[in-house]
């Protein structure tokens, strides 16, 4: 996109209840070529707060089709229907054209996952709201510092699960490829534009953990932990969704209870018995069921391929929020630096008070590095559930993935090892960074 024209397309995710009762949206949107908004009808400053909570609708739709991408790639849900696409995503066997492209193409609103659009697009369109704020002045837009404080955490937040998913990503318009660490290092320098805008309150503790997660996600473990010391106990950040349309509709809801075209994979069923690897069980499990991963046999199977169906209770309708950020990733982050630094007792004290919170007993993890990492993906595994960790977490704590790579997959296949997404081929026929064109 240039700066000139902007797609209608940005600014669909605002809630319909926004829309009736936006006059000077009405009439962006009634202009001769209805598909396209002059740019200048946007960068009047009267527009500010439109544009603030339409990166924020952005967001929430990338963020939890993000998260169903983590979990069918990753190892918490299962292709249930033998749907092409879904079972190119569950199979981890993704390209970059045909169907396994659909990564690539599928946007908000698909009945199937989708990554690269949203994201792109989320990105795109904050970095382009953050140039309006910073060009306006405070007296052309009251609350300024507080919406760049704003659009500059779900900026920060989305370089994170875009470097989190993507083998390798463009992160400039029509810019170079990048890695996934650099990524990080921008998603760190938008926490700190957030900060020092002046966030406060929720905003700066939801911040606080985006910037100590990408911390983290560059080995920055030390770091992380000092970033996520200061976020007060019972902080969470949630994002809100709504039954009112399918951008707005909660996706984890939708494809694995709505529409079943997912069913929570082996290892998430009477977790943590079967975790990580069902497998590998080979005595008659007496752990407690953890209530963070609370899942459901539905007692039948799927109407196409007889898979047996078991739903998460953690979301139970279209309109259920999901967590962004909170108190408990935290010290989840302490507790690996912790371990890190060879501080098991901290790490099982943290352990144990997250699970003394919802009403589990201590576990006794061994006390050594081995031991207590082990303690530490179960943990994440359980308290970041179907939130959208679990697939980077696979690749950077080299967890085994399952079902295991070239296991058979039932419908044809076998499964592969991409635990990240290849750059599109639209990226390099559109990118002249990339291709060399002018």
């Amino acid at each position: 996109m240039t700066k000139q024209m902007i797609k209608a397309s940005a600014l669909v995710l605002v809630p319909i209840a926004l829309l009736t009762s936006c006059d000077a949206l009405d009439e962006l949107l009634s202009v001769e070529e209805p598909s396209r908004v002059v740019a200048s009808d946007l960068e009047d400053p009267n527009s500010a707060q439109l544009l603030v909570a339409s990166v924020a609708n952005e967001f929430r739709c990338a963020h939890t089709y993000h998260a169903s991408a983590s979990a069918i790639t990753g190892n918490e849900w299962r292709d249930a229907s033998n749907n092409t696409v879904m079972n190119i995503w569950d199979a981890r066997v993704h390209d970059t054209s045909g169907y396994g492209s659909q990564y690539a193409s599928a946007d908000c609103g698909s009945g199937q996952p989708a990554l690269f659009r949203p994201l792109s697009r989320t990105r795109w369109f904050a970095e382009y709201v953050l140039g309006l704020l910073n060009e306006w002045t405070d007296a052309d837009v009251p609350g300024r510092t507080e919406m760049i404080a704003e659009v500059a955490m779900y900026a920060g937040y989305t370089y994170t699960l875009f470097a989190e998913s993507m083998c390798e990503l463009v992160v400039v318009e029509n810019g170079p490829v990048v890695t996934p660490a650099e990524a990080f290092g921008v998603a760190v320098e938008r926490f700190d534009q957030s900060a020092a805008a002046g966030a406060s309150g929720d905003l700066l503790n939801a911040v606080r953990v985006g910037k100590a997660r990408a911390q983290l996600n560059l080995g920055q473990t030390s770091a992380a932990a000092g970033t996520a010391s200061a976020v007060p106990e019972g902080f969470e950040w949630l994002l809100p969704f709504s039954s009112a349309e399918n951008v707005t509709k909660n996706t984890q809801w939708r494809f694995n209870v709505d529409t079943n075209v997912a069913t929570i994979a082996e290892p998430y069923r009477d977790f943590p018995c079967n975790f990580p690897w069902p497998s590998d069980m080979s005595t008659e499990c007496t752990d407690e069921l953890d209530p963070r991963v609370k899942v459901t046999d539905q007692g039948e199977g799927h109407p196409n391929t007889g898979i047996a169906l078991w739903y998460a209770e953690k979301y139970d309708n279209a309109g259920s929020p999901v967590q962004l950020a909170s108190w408990e990733e935290a010290q989840l982050i302490i507790a690996e630096a912790a371990i890190e630094a060879g501080n098991y007792d901290q790490a099982s004290s943290i352990f144990n008070t997250l699970r003394t919170n919802v009403g589990l007993s201590p576990h006794m993890a061994s006390m050594d590095m081995n031991g207590m990492m082990d303690q530490l993906i179960e943990e994440r595994a359980a308290e970041l559930f179907l939130e959208g960790h679990h697939l980077w977490d696979l690749r950077r704590l080299g967890m085994r993935p399952y079902p295991p790579i070239g296991q058979d997959d039932g419908f044809g296949a076998v499964y592969g090892n991409q635990l990240c997404f290849d750059l599109p081929a639209t990226e390099f026929q559109n990118n002249t960074t990339i291709t060399g064109g002018s």
